[in-house]
């Protein structure tokens, strides 16, 4: 024996359906899909949330965003990715990655451009508006963009 022990974890699912008084699988399947779109819900509440807060302080109508730190960008973005699972197939998670991604080169390059900040929170809102309907090359044209930019404008291209 290789010493593997498995752990059992119990399926509450399953537990339902199981014995007297269960439920049939068909209502424990739908309070599941009742559940998961209250989750679904809440994250894309928190993505919107973000959102609205990253453009207000760090948007191009804050004049005084030169004063504010990046962390707390990389902090709201890091938020997104979070809730990005409320929106699947939207690319947010990916582009919140590709913010954390300017600001963490920007602080190893010393650099703060905020052209390369306005393009992603731009694009950022773009995918909130019409991600999920775009096809998957799409996405990725406009997520290879990003990473682009973020390389050309963080001191790296």
């Amino acid at each position: 024996m290789s010493g593997v022990t498995f752990i059992r974890v119990p399926n509450k699912l399953a537990q339902l359906t199981r014995g007297k008084g269960g439920i049939a699988v068909g209502e424990a399947v739908k309070r599941a899909n009742a559940a998961l779109e209250d989750l679904k819900d809440a994250s894309v509440s928190i993505i919107d949330e973000q959102l609205a807060e990253i453009d207000r302080l760090f948007g191009p109508g804050n004049p005084d965003r030169a004063g504010l730190s990046l962390e707390v960008l990389y902090d709201q973005a890091s938020k997104i990715i979070d809730a990005g699972g409320g929106l699947p197939g939207s690319g947010l998670e990916e582009c919140a990655r590709a913010v954390c991604d300017l600001v963490s080169r920007s602080r190893a390059h010393n650099t703060c451009d905020w052209d390369a900040i306005d393009v992603h929170i731009a694009t950022l809102k773009v995918l909130r508006a019409q991600g999920q309907s775009l096809t998957a090359a799409q996405r990725r044209t406009v997520l290879q963009g990003l990473s682009d930019v973020t390389a050309k404008r963080a001191g790296e291209g």
